[in-house]
Protein backbone atom coordinates (compact mmCIF):
# COMPACT_ATOMS: atom_id res chain seq x y z
CA UNK A 1 0.00 0.00 0.00
CA UNK A 2 1.42 3.56 -0.89
CA UNK A 3 0.27 7.00 1.38
CA UNK A 4 0.34 10.42 -0.15
CA UNK A 5 1.92 12.67 2.03
CA UNK A 6 2.32 16.40 1.76
CA UNK A 7 3.58 19.25 3.16
CA UNK A 8 0.72 21.74 4.36
CA UNK A 9 -0.44 24.46 1.75
CA UNK A 10 -2.98 24.59 -0.07
CA UNK A 11 -1.62 24.06 -3.75
CA UNK A 12 0.12 21.15 -2.71
CA UNK A 13 -2.89 19.48 -1.23
CA UNK A 14 -4.40 19.92 -4.25
CA UNK A 15 -1.63 18.22 -5.62
CA UNK A 16 -1.31 15.33 -3.55
CA UNK A 17 -4.56 14.39 -3.58
CA UNK A 18 -4.89 14.48 -7.18
CA UNK A 19 -1.90 12.45 -7.07
CA UNK A 20 -3.55 9.96 -4.93
CA UNK A 21 -6.33 9.82 -7.34
CA UNK A 22 -4.94 9.06 -10.37
CA UNK A 23 -2.24 6.38 -8.77
CA UNK A 24 -5.36 5.11 -6.70
CA UNK A 25 -3.17 5.49 -3.32
CA UNK A 26 -4.44 6.61 0.08
CA UNK A 27 -4.22 10.19 0.69
CA UNK A 28 -2.83 11.38 4.06
CA UNK A 29 -1.91 14.74 5.46
CA UNK A 30 1.52 14.50 6.83
CA UNK A 31 1.30 17.32 9.06
CA UNK A 32 4.30 17.02 11.90
CA UNK A 33 4.27 13.41 10.97
CA UNK A 34 8.19 11.62 10.79
CA UNK A 35 8.31 9.26 7.70
CA UNK A 36 8.68 6.24 10.33
CA UNK A 37 5.41 7.38 12.06
CA UNK A 38 3.46 7.62 9.00
CA UNK A 39 4.43 4.14 8.00
CA UNK A 40 3.39 2.60 11.16
CA UNK A 41 0.55 4.37 11.40
CA UNK A 42 -0.84 3.49 7.84
CA UNK A 43 0.55 0.36 7.54
CA UNK A 44 2.73 1.86 4.07
CA UNK A 45 5.28 -0.17 2.67
CA UNK A 46 6.05 2.94 0.41
CA UNK A 47 5.58 6.65 0.47
CA UNK A 48 4.70 8.96 -2.03
CA UNK A 49 5.89 12.92 -0.62
CA UNK A 50 4.19 15.86 -2.20
CA UNK A 51 5.89 19.06 -1.70
CA UNK A 52 5.83 22.86 -3.30
CA UNK A 53 9.03 21.87 -5.38
CA UNK A 54 9.14 18.32 -6.39
CA UNK A 55 7.45 14.60 -5.87
CA UNK A 56 9.39 12.01 -4.12
CA UNK A 57 8.73 8.18 -3.67
CA UNK A 58 10.42 6.26 -1.09
CA UNK A 59 9.87 2.59 -1.87
CA UNK A 60 10.00 -0.50 0.28
CA UNK A 61 14.20 -0.46 0.72
CA UNK A 62 13.68 3.43 1.77
CA UNK A 63 15.37 4.39 -1.76
CA UNK A 64 13.77 8.00 -2.58
CA UNK A 65 13.48 8.84 -5.93
CA UNK A 66 12.84 12.21 -7.52
CA UNK A 67 13.59 14.01 -10.66
CA UNK A 68 16.75 15.67 -11.93
CA UNK A 69 18.00 15.62 -14.94
CA UNK A 70 21.76 14.56 -13.55
CA UNK A 71 24.22 14.41 -16.03
CA UNK A 72 21.78 15.56 -19.00
CA UNK A 73 22.85 19.00 -17.31
CA UNK A 74 26.36 18.63 -18.10
CA UNK A 75 26.51 17.34 -21.26
CA UNK A 76 24.01 19.55 -22.94
CA UNK A 77 26.27 22.08 -21.44
CA UNK A 78 28.66 20.84 -22.99
CA UNK A 79 26.89 20.52 -27.15
CA UNK A 80 25.75 23.98 -26.06
CA UNK A 81 29.73 25.03 -26.08
CA UNK A 82 30.26 22.60 -29.39
CA UNK A 83 31.35 19.54 -27.42
CA UNK A 84 30.46 16.11 -28.64
CA UNK A 85 28.40 13.96 -26.52
CA UNK A 86 29.31 10.16 -27.61
CA UNK A 87 25.56 9.04 -27.26
CA UNK A 88 24.05 11.56 -29.72
CA UNK A 89 27.35 10.54 -32.02
CA UNK A 90 27.26 6.86 -32.42
CA UNK A 91 23.39 7.25 -33.00
CA UNK A 92 23.20 9.68 -35.44
CA UNK A 93 21.04 12.69 -33.70
CA UNK A 94 20.62 15.53 -35.49
CA UNK A 95 17.45 18.02 -35.84
CA UNK A 96 14.68 16.52 -37.09
CA UNK A 97 15.30 12.99 -35.90
CA UNK A 98 13.00 10.84 -34.20
CA UNK A 99 14.07 8.62 -31.21
CA UNK A 100 12.47 5.83 -28.59
CA UNK A 101 14.04 5.73 -25.64
CA UNK A 102 12.78 2.17 -24.92
CA UNK A 103 14.04 2.23 -20.97
CA UNK A 104 13.73 6.14 -19.78
CA UNK A 105 14.49 5.38 -16.12
CA UNK A 106 14.88 8.76 -14.88
CA UNK A 107 15.11 10.70 -18.79
CA UNK A 108 18.59 11.62 -18.77
CA UNK A 109 19.16 10.08 -21.95
CA UNK A 110 16.16 10.90 -23.15
CA UNK A 111 16.92 14.68 -22.04
CA UNK A 112 20.10 14.82 -24.12
CA UNK A 113 18.45 13.62 -27.74
CA UNK A 114 15.83 15.45 -27.43
CA UNK A 115 18.18 18.32 -27.38
CA UNK A 116 20.01 17.16 -30.04
CA UNK A 117 16.78 16.33 -32.27
CA UNK A 118 15.95 19.77 -31.70
CA UNK A 119 12.41 21.84 -32.01
CA UNK A 120 11.86 19.35 -35.47
CA UNK A 121 12.36 16.09 -33.62
CA UNK A 122 10.89 14.18 -31.29
CA UNK A 123 11.76 11.67 -28.28
CA UNK A 124 9.08 9.23 -26.97
CA UNK A 125 10.47 8.28 -23.41
CA UNK A 126 8.52 4.60 -22.64
CA UNK A 127 8.88 3.77 -18.97
CA UNK A 128 7.05 0.12 -17.36
CA UNK A 129 6.73 1.42 -13.71
CA UNK A 130 4.42 3.43 -13.03
CA UNK A 131 6.31 5.19 -9.98
CA UNK A 132 8.73 5.96 -12.52
CA UNK A 133 6.84 6.97 -15.05
CA UNK A 134 4.86 9.15 -13.19
CA UNK A 135 8.20 10.96 -11.33
CA UNK A 136 9.43 11.56 -14.34
CA UNK A 137 6.40 12.54 -16.46
CA UNK A 138 5.98 15.42 -13.51
CA UNK A 139 9.54 16.29 -13.48
CA UNK A 140 10.28 16.69 -17.39
CA UNK A 141 7.06 19.69 -17.13
CA UNK A 142 8.11 21.48 -14.09
CA UNK A 143 11.86 21.33 -13.85
CA UNK A 144 13.14 24.60 -14.14
CA UNK A 145 17.23 24.66 -14.84
CA UNK A 146 19.06 27.72 -15.14
CA UNK A 147 19.68 26.34 -19.14
CA UNK A 148 16.38 27.59 -21.31
CA UNK A 149 17.59 24.76 -24.39
CA UNK A 150 18.01 22.41 -21.27
CA UNK A 151 14.65 23.04 -20.14
CA UNK A 152 12.87 23.75 -24.22
CA UNK A 153 14.17 20.18 -24.62
CA UNK A 154 12.46 18.42 -21.44
CA UNK A 155 9.41 19.58 -22.42
CA UNK A 156 9.29 17.95 -25.79
CA UNK A 157 9.76 14.79 -24.59
CA UNK A 158 6.46 12.69 -24.10
CA UNK A 159 6.24 9.86 -21.96
CA UNK A 160 4.40 6.98 -22.24
CA UNK A 161 3.97 4.24 -19.19
CA UNK A 162 3.60 0.88 -21.02
CA UNK A 163 6.08 -2.27 -21.75
CA UNK A 164 8.55 -0.88 -24.81
CA UNK A 165 7.74 -4.28 -26.65
CA UNK A 166 3.99 -3.71 -26.43
CA UNK A 167 4.91 -0.37 -27.62
CA UNK A 168 7.12 -1.40 -30.43
CA UNK A 169 4.43 -3.47 -31.74
CA UNK A 170 2.06 -1.17 -32.27
CA UNK A 171 4.26 0.78 -34.26
CA UNK A 172 4.49 0.67 -38.71
CA UNK A 173 7.74 -0.66 -40.34
CA UNK A 174 10.45 2.18 -40.68
CA UNK A 175 8.25 4.80 -38.99
CA UNK A 176 11.37 6.19 -36.37
CA UNK A 177 14.62 6.99 -36.97
CA UNK A 178 16.69 5.42 -34.03
CA UNK A 179 15.70 3.48 -31.06
CA UNK A 180 17.42 3.43 -28.25
CA UNK A 181 17.53 0.57 -25.00
CA UNK A 182 19.06 1.59 -21.63
CA UNK A 183 17.98 -1.58 -19.68
CA UNK A 184 19.30 -2.24 -15.81
CA UNK A 185 22.88 -3.01 -16.14
CA UNK A 186 23.80 -7.24 -16.10
CA UNK A 187 26.28 -6.14 -14.16
CA UNK A 188 25.76 -3.17 -11.82
CA UNK A 189 27.73 -0.35 -11.57
CA UNK A 190 28.46 0.27 -7.97
CA UNK A 191 28.92 3.49 -7.59
CA UNK A 192 26.07 5.19 -10.07
CA UNK A 193 24.40 7.60 -7.95
CA UNK A 194 21.95 8.22 -10.21
CA UNK A 195 21.03 4.24 -10.82
CA UNK A 196 21.27 2.83 -7.60
CA UNK A 197 17.82 4.30 -6.42
CA UNK A 198 16.03 2.59 -9.46
CA UNK A 199 17.19 -0.58 -7.96
CA UNK A 200 13.73 -2.42 -6.89
CA UNK A 201 11.66 -0.47 -8.39
CA UNK A 202 12.41 0.12 -12.12
CA UNK A 203 12.18 -3.15 -14.17
CA UNK A 204 15.03 -4.91 -13.95
CA UNK A 205 14.12 -7.63 -16.75
CA UNK A 206 16.94 -8.02 -19.72
CA UNK A 207 15.83 -7.59 -22.97
CA UNK A 208 14.87 -9.93 -24.70
CA UNK A 209 15.54 -11.04 -28.39
CA UNK A 210 12.02 -9.93 -29.42
CA UNK A 211 12.14 -6.58 -28.73
CA UNK A 212 15.59 -6.18 -30.40
CA UNK A 213 13.80 -7.73 -33.71
CA UNK A 214 10.53 -5.76 -33.30
CA UNK A 215 13.00 -2.36 -32.66
CA UNK A 216 14.81 -3.39 -36.02
CA UNK A 217 11.69 -3.63 -38.09
CA UNK A 218 9.99 -0.05 -36.56
CA UNK A 219 14.02 2.24 -36.75
CA UNK A 220 15.21 3.40 -40.33
CA UNK A 221 18.44 3.87 -39.59
CA UNK A 222 19.45 1.98 -36.15
CA UNK A 223 19.31 0.47 -33.04
CA UNK A 224 21.74 1.50 -29.87
CA UNK A 225 21.81 -0.09 -26.57
CA UNK A 226 24.03 0.96 -23.54
CA UNK A 227 25.67 -1.43 -21.20
CA UNK A 228 28.53 -2.23 -18.79
CA UNK A 229 31.32 -2.40 -21.09
CA UNK A 230 31.99 -5.98 -20.10
CA UNK A 231 28.55 -7.17 -20.89
CA UNK A 232 27.67 -10.04 -22.55
CA UNK A 233 24.62 -8.66 -23.41
CA UNK A 234 26.31 -7.27 -26.79
CA UNK A 235 26.86 -10.66 -28.07
CA UNK A 236 23.48 -12.27 -26.77
CA UNK A 237 21.12 -9.55 -28.81
CA UNK A 238 23.42 -9.30 -31.73
CA UNK A 239 24.73 -5.67 -31.27
CA UNK A 240 28.42 -6.24 -33.32
CA UNK A 241 29.47 -2.84 -33.41
CA UNK A 242 30.40 -1.96 -29.74
CA UNK A 243 32.27 1.51 -28.56
CA UNK A 244 33.69 1.00 -25.14
CA UNK A 245 34.55 4.38 -23.57
CA UNK A 246 37.10 4.97 -20.69
CA UNK A 247 34.48 5.24 -18.25
CA UNK A 248 32.91 1.14 -17.52
CA UNK A 249 30.18 2.23 -20.04
CA UNK A 250 29.84 0.99 -23.37
CA UNK A 251 27.40 1.59 -26.25
CA UNK A 252 26.64 -1.45 -29.20
CA UNK A 253 25.21 0.03 -31.82
CA UNK A 254 23.01 -2.01 -34.97
CA UNK A 255 22.97 0.37 -38.16
CA UNK A 256 20.14 -1.29 -40.29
Amino acid sequence: MVTTVYHPTAAVEVKARQLSLRLGVNYVPRRESSVPRLRSQHGAEALWIVSERELKYMNVHDAVLFFHPSTGILRVKRMLKGEEDTLVRLAGIVPGTSVIDCTAGLASDSIVMSYASGETGKVTAIESDLNISTIIDEGLQTYVSEVPELNEAMRRIQVRRMNHLDYLRSLSDDSVDIIYFDPMFRNAIAESNSISPLRGTANDAPLTTDAIREAARVARHRLVMKEHRDSEEFDRLGFSHVHRTYSKIAYGVINL
